[in-house]
């Protein structure tokens, strides 16, 4: 009876050159393997398989009838083996028109997008890519369902499904309108607080990081409006006295569309770090490094 449990991959295929060649030399070169080796791998075969498989007659090599039974099996079993398991198919993004499916915010978006397609234009002018809103309570849950293949966000997680990778560090900066009073002060906390504060995000609390700096020097603001997403709230600064404070990247992209000016908050806000999420059964996979290389090159500046 056969006990093929201890044979390897690599001894199949040189079984398969010596029912081709007839030749154990031949065989051995065309493997890479000295005469020894090739001896030793086919008496281990044999053992395997309870049968001599070639023999000697004269100058050449005949198979058994154990052979030739196996020789076709074999051949066609290392073939689609090699094509259909060990072959990966090579990413080409030029020609491919693969979707990908991103979360993120509408600050992420402003930020990344248009560079981004502006760049993929030039090298992958076939790819698709889809902007779904983030799901700040399912994050992990988006991506190992299958939903999206990255998210954005500056949430941290360690969920061992997630990989994460640092798209950009951003820190923040106030915009008011143009000719909005405060900018003839000396821009002193006291004077900020003096006037609205325009809030952007989906929670339920009218506080932020503002709030909670503000709180530090004994001072306070009134958030009188409050809005979904950033650039609604850049509508509000442009037609009212509210202040509103924004990423630095966001507010200047967007600064130049709106008749506003911008300044330095005068309290000490943290910056932050924007990550990069995919699933882990992705870490290898070529259009998925791609993309995120993508992306974060654009981020960094270095692609135009």
């Amino acid at each position: 009876m056969a006990n093929i449990s201890g044979i390897e991959l690599k001894q199949l295929r040189l079984l398969q050159i010596i029912f081709e060649t007839k030749n154990l030399t031949q065989a051995g070169e065309r493997a890479g393997l000295t005469q020894s080796a090739v001896s030793h791998i086919l008496k281990k075969l044999r053992d395997s398989f309870n049968d001599s498989l070639v023999i000697r007659q004269g100058n050449k090599l005949e198979l058994t009838p154990r052979a030739e039974l196996m020789q076709p099996v074999l051949s066609r079993w290392l073939n689609d083996f090699e094509q259909n398991i060990l072959f990966q198919e090579v990413f080409d993004p030029a020609l491919s028109d693969r979707t990908f499916y991103i979360a993120t915010s509408d600050l992420v978006e402003h930020a990344l997008m248009p560079h981004l397609i502006k760049h993929l234009s030039k090298i992958a002018p076939n790819i698709r890519l889809v902007f779904k809103k983030l799901d700040k309570r399912s994050l992990a849950s988006q991506i190992e369902s299958g939903e999206v293949d990255f998210s954005i966000s500056v949430i941290e997680s360690s969920h061992p499904s997630l990989m994460v990778r640092t798209l950009y560090r951003d820190d923040f900066v106030s915009v008011v309108r143009t000719n909005h009073p405060l900018l003839k002060t000396n821009m002193e906390a006291k004077h900020f607080c003096q006037y609205p504060h325009v809030l952007a995000g989906t929670g339920s609390s009218n506080r932020g990081m503002v709030d909670d700096a503000l709180d530090t020097i004994g001072l306070s603001r009134n958030v009188q409006y409050k809005v979904a997403n950033f650039a609604s709230a850049l509508f509000i600064v442009e037609s009212s006295d509210g202040i509103l404070t924004a990423p630095r990247r966001f507010v200047e992209m967007m600064a130049d569309r709106f008749a506003v000016e911008t300044f330095e908050t005068p309290v000490d806000l943290e910056g932050y770090a924007m990550k990069l999420y995919w699933h882990i059964k992705n870490k290898d996979d070529q259009a998925n490094i791609w993309l995120r290389e993508q992306m974060v090159h654009v981020m960094e500046g270095t692609v135009q």
